[in-house]
This record gives C-alpha cells, sequence and structure tokens, in this order.
C-alpha cells in the first residue's frame, strides 16, 4: 500500500468549481434571454394577427347595424302593457290573502 503523500498542495476546492459555476449560470443566463426574445417576438406576431381580425370583426358589426337601422321597425313583441289579463289562479300555490286587489302570476319552467 502506498502512503498518502503529505508533500503536496492541497488544491483549493472552489476554484475549479467556481469558474465552472460561472460559466454554467451564463449560459442559463443567455438561455433565458434567446426564449424571452423568442417568445417577445411571437406574442408580437399573435397580437398583430388578432388585432387584423378584430377590425373585421368590428367593420362586420357595424355593417349588421346599419342594415338593422335601415330595416323597417320590427312590430312591437310580447304582452301589450296597458291591457289587463285574466289569468286563473284557482288551485295554484298562493301567498297573502286571497281577498287581495293586486294578483301577480309568476311562470316558470323547472327543468
Amino acid at each position: 500500500m502506498s502512503k498518502p503523500r503529505h508533500d503536496r498542495d492541497p488544491v483549493s476546492p472552489g476554484v475549479h468549481g467556481d469558474s465552472l459555476t460561472s460559466v454554467v449560470a451564463l449560459g442559463g443566463i443567455g438561455a433565458l434571454v434567446v426564449l424571452g426574445f423568442l417568445s417577445w417576438t411571437e406574442i408580437r406576431e399573435i397580437r398583430r394577427g388578432l388585432d387584423g381580425r378584430l377590425g373585421q370583426i368590428d367593420s362586420q358589426l357595424e355593417k349588421m347595424a346599419s342594415r338593422l337601422g335601415q330595416a323597417a321597425p320590427a312590430a312591437t313583441r310580447g304582452p301589450d302593457p296597458n291591457r289587463v289579463y285574466t289569468v286563473k289562479t284557482d288551485g295554484a300555490p298562493a301567498r297573502g290573502p286571497a281577498g287581495a286587489p293586486v294578483t301577480i302570476a309568476e311562470f316558470s319552467d323547472f327543468q
């Protein structure tokens, strides 16, 4: 067996490790910068495409609005607010006194 040599100068453990760490760190930072730039340019292209598409949608909406403005006014739809309607409420669940001067009937669909 050989004996350990004590006459060697001990090598500082951090000298080679520090330079390697610096190179790896700089490489990582460089990669992040490149990826950030590529993402930024891709986002700009996507935004340009979306801006163009939104412009087309706006122009189509303006055309549709002008067509609606030119169309003859539609007949009034829905119940006449000035008419009194009679609704049969016999046997229906109710709240309040039976002889109240006003009855509000609510219609709903429980699907």
